[in-house]
This record gives C-alpha cells, structure tokens and sequence, in this order.
C-alpha cells in the first residue's frame, strides 16, 4: 500500500482545473454531451474507489487513459462500458504487427506536416496543451489572451487535423493516432 494516497481536495482540485481538458478530449471521441459527462464521472468514481492504488504524480495520466478507454469501449457500443477499475489490462493498449505500426508512425509523420503548416499561434497552442500539457490558464496567461481563446485555437487546430484525416470514416484511427501523438 502506498503512503501516499490522493485526498478528496486533491482530485476536486484536479476536477476543476482539468475538467474542461478531459470533456473536449472525451467530446473528440464520443460527440455525446450526456455521455462525455457520464464517462468523466464513472472515471472520477473509479479513480476515488481506487485512489491507494494510484500514484498522485499520474493521476492525469491515469485519468486520461482511462477517459480515452472508456470513450472507445462506448463509441463502439453505444453506450457506456463499465471497466473494472482494479484490472490493469483495462488500461494497456493492444500490441500491434508491424504494418500497423507503420501506418501509424506514417500518420503521426503527416500530422506533425499538418502542424508545422498551421497558423504558428494554433500550432503553439496545441502543442503546449497537448505536448507540454499544459493548463488553458498558463497558456492564456503567457499569450495575453482569454482561456476561451485558448479553446477556440485548439478546436481551430484540431478541427484542421480532422478536415485533413476525414474523420466520419477513419475516425477510430484518428483519436487513437491523437493519443499517441500527444
């Protein structure tokens, strides 16, 4: 068991300066208000049942990977799919053969072009957001700009991602591709 352990000041803090971030990623996914707000809340649930088991230095980490399977296991389902928290294959990714990986690492190639054609303050943005992951207050705070601006650049720069890679039809591919990528 660990000492540490994550307080419920801890997550709430986490909640409130980080919730927009998981909503728009989990929106990216499952284009549900209704069920973006569900999966966050079963994630959170699971993360508090959880929370001696959960290293606070990753809990984002931890929070957006769970956020990311979630989404997946209900956009395939159409409806939300429950995960036992406690089982840590819920939370590996599939190994894959070597074309598969390679047409990954192509797509991650053509979004780095993509992103070094884009407006330099949206690309900026999106890379510090998503590199660097950064909060829309720091980064609103060092441009001089509203933490609306911040979301307008990244739904700007992301809305370009999708335009390019088509989404309606490779859309699985897409947010996985973007997970990896950032």
């Amino acid at each position: 068991m660990r000492e540490t352990i994550i307080t419920a000041d801890y997550l709430e803090r986490i909640f409130r300066e980080q919730y927009s971030r998981f909503y728009y990623y989990a929106l990216s996914i499952v284009s549900d208000e209704d069920t973006v707000k569900d999966i966050i809340e079963d994630v959170f649930l699971g993360v508090w049942k959880n929370r001696q088991n959960i290293d606070p230095s990753k809990l984002t980490h931890y929070i957006m990977v769970s956020i990311h399977n979630k989404c997946f296991n209900s956009s395939s389902s159409n409806n939300i799919q429950t995960t036992d928290i406690n089982d840590p294959a819920g939370l590996q990714i599939p190994y894959e053969d070597d074309k598969e990986w390679e047409r990954k690492e192509q797509r991650i190639a053509e979004i780095e072009k993509i992103l070094k054609e884009m407006n330099p303050r949206t690309r900026y943005v999106l890379e510090q957001f998503y590199y660097k992951h950064r909060s829309y207050k720091d980064i609103a705070a060092e441009l001089d700009i509203t933490t609306d601006g911040i979301k307008k650049q990244l739904v700007k720069g992301l809305t370009i991602l999708r335009r390019h890679f088509n989404t309606n039809y490779h859309k699985s591919h897409y947010h996985l591709l973007l997970f990896f990528v950032f």
